[in-house]
């Protein structure tokens, strides 16, 4: 038999089996990236004490969180076959960074002038504490993806990197609701999506040298 003719025959063999079987530790991976960074805030942060009262607001940082994730994985997915072109992936992560944007102005000309500032950076002085937590927790996640993209040997390390973190920070900020005691529109929707966009930045820095084989 020719070696080509091998080939095809292995691969017409393996595929269904293999895409599900990716698929399957995919979901597995984010999964427990999710529950250990859950873990850290309960163990090391501790839930926010109202957050009975609150869960409304919890719930809708930690669904904005998970939208994001659910936005950068095609791209990170299709990052990971080498040689796929991106296409529509960058727009749609282009198109939510917009509406992001786009929202924080609405939510911050809904404010009394008073308010504006408190509503976005959350009554804090200096930079909120989720721009440096939100990374941390991204951490595990990151590592567990990381480890799950060797298998396909990635192409384009640095962007599959930026990808994995960008993913990893979505995780960790559906986790990191449970403590934030900031619930404005405008702050999530800046500082959230500005600490996913330094898991981002981390992770092509950091993640991509994991990624080389």
């Amino acid at each position: 038999m020719k070696t080509d003719d091998l080939i095809e025959a292995l691969a017409r063999g393996a595929g269904p089996a293999d895409k599900q079987h990716w698929r399957r530790d995919l979901a597995l991976t984010l999964l427990v990236g999710l529950v250990v960074s859950a873990v850290l805030v309960v163990v090391f942060l501790q839930v926010r004490p109202d957050i009975g009262a609150a869960r409304m607001p919890v719930m809708m940082k930690a669904m904005f969180s998970a939208l994001a994730a659910a936005v950068i994985l095609p791209f990170a997915l299709q990052l990971m076959k080498p040689g796929r072109p991106l296409g529509w992936r960058i727009g749609a992560v282009l198109v939510f960074a917009g509406v992001c944007v786009l929202a924080t102005v609405v939510a911050l000309m809904g404010e009394m002038p008073e308010r504006r500032w408190e509503a976005w950076m959350g009554g804090r002085g200096g930079v909120p504490w989720c721009v440096v937590l939100i990374p941390i927790l991204a951490a595990p996640t990151a590592a567990l993806l990381t480890w799950f993209m060797r298998a396909f040997a990635p192409t384009r390390i640095t962007l599959t990197g930026a990808a994995i973190g960008a993913v990893s920070g979505g995780i960790a900020a559906m986790a990191y609701a449970m403590y934030c005691p900031t619930d404005s529109v405008a702050f999530v929707t800046t500082w959230y999506t500005l600490a996913i966009a330094v898991c981002a930045a981390l992770g092509a820095v950091i993640g991509s040298k994991f990624l080389r084989w």
